[in-house]
């Protein structure tokens, strides 16, 4: 459509709605069966969602937190096909998980083999 021809309102609501028809069926060639996709997805929420807030004891999530749900719809993702674009999303939504996560007051560090020993003590003797 020409950019310089002024559109009306309904206009632009009908071609959107086009516009949304033609990348669901483009999605759905792309990621597979779109309900199946959706529950690995609702699934994988559900853990992440559940574990987040039983360690934190707290029922809220935190913006840190949807970068890493973004993550999860992209793993979802690519279990049902190839896309590169899926790698490169979960590249980005982990970088700015790290930019969002608060940093712990405590910065004391453990070495590793201190924690190995305390999870495997045959293993350091």
């Amino acid at each position: 459509m020409n950019p310089n021809i002024e559109r009306t309102p309904l206009e632009i609501a009908e071609n959107t709605l086009l516009d949304a028809g033609s990348a669901i069926r483009a999605r759905l060639e792309e990621h597979g069966h779109t309900e199946r996709s959706f529950k690995l997805v609702a699934e994988l929420w559900s853990s992440y969602i559940g574990h987040a807030y039983t360690i934190r004891g707290e029922t809220q999530l935190r913006p840190s937190d949807i970068p890493m749900l973004m993550d999860l719809v992209k793993t979802a993702r690519s279990v049902y096909g190839y896309s590169g674009d899926n790698f490169t999303d979960k590249a980005g939504y982990s970088a700015l998980a790290a930019m969002l996560t608060p940093r712990p007051l405590n910065t004391t560090k453990v070495s590793s083999e201190k924690v190995m020993a305390e999870l495997f003590p045959k293993a350091a003797e």
